[in-house]
């Protein structure tokens, strides 16, 4: 019955939380935004699953707000940086060095911070009848603990 139990949550996290096409995003991380409610510009610094939409992470007036899509609209402009390309995307899945031996997990997010990229990837397995998780599911990630999963 154990080894059920980990086959199953090793699935959990290799197995897309959207399903079997991964969703558009609305707005690309860079990309300047308008608030929906006020017009105000912003820019779009990341991305992450969360329920069953993207969120993102949009700085407004030095201040983040994690947004859905219906919040804001695009603008197809981008921001100006010198952030380096992205090691990994949206859907890759990856080895990560949790415990003795390296586990798969699914990108879920990627976040754009002081011109370096953190991913997103589920820390905890799922727990059957849980009605509400207090925190993320998701642990940012740096590229360098992250190694490319050949499936």
């Amino acid at each position: 019955m154990i080894n059920q139990i980990k086959l199953l949550e090793s699935c959990w996290h290799i197995s897309p939380p959207w399903g079997q096409a991964m969703p558009p995003l609305a707005v690309q991380i860079l990309e300047k935004v308008f608030l929906s409610n006020s017009d105000l510009p912003g820019y779009c610094c990341g991305v992450h699953w969360e329920g069953q939409e993207w969120i993102y992470a949009i700085v407004c007036l030095s201040e983040m707000l994690y947004l859905p899509s219906k919040e804001f609209h695009r603008t197809n402009v981008f921001k100006n940086s010198t952030a380096p390309t992205q090691a990994f995307q949206l859907g890759d899945i990856v080895e990560v060095d949790f415990s003795e031996q390296p586990t798969r997990r699914i990108i879920q997010g990627i976040f754009s911070l002081k011109n370096n990229w953190l991913y997103g990837v589920e820390w905890c397995p799922p727990i059957v009848g849980e009605t509400a998780l207090n925190q993320s599911r998701l642990i940012w990630l740096a590229d360098i603990d992250l190694v490319k999963a050949w499936v």
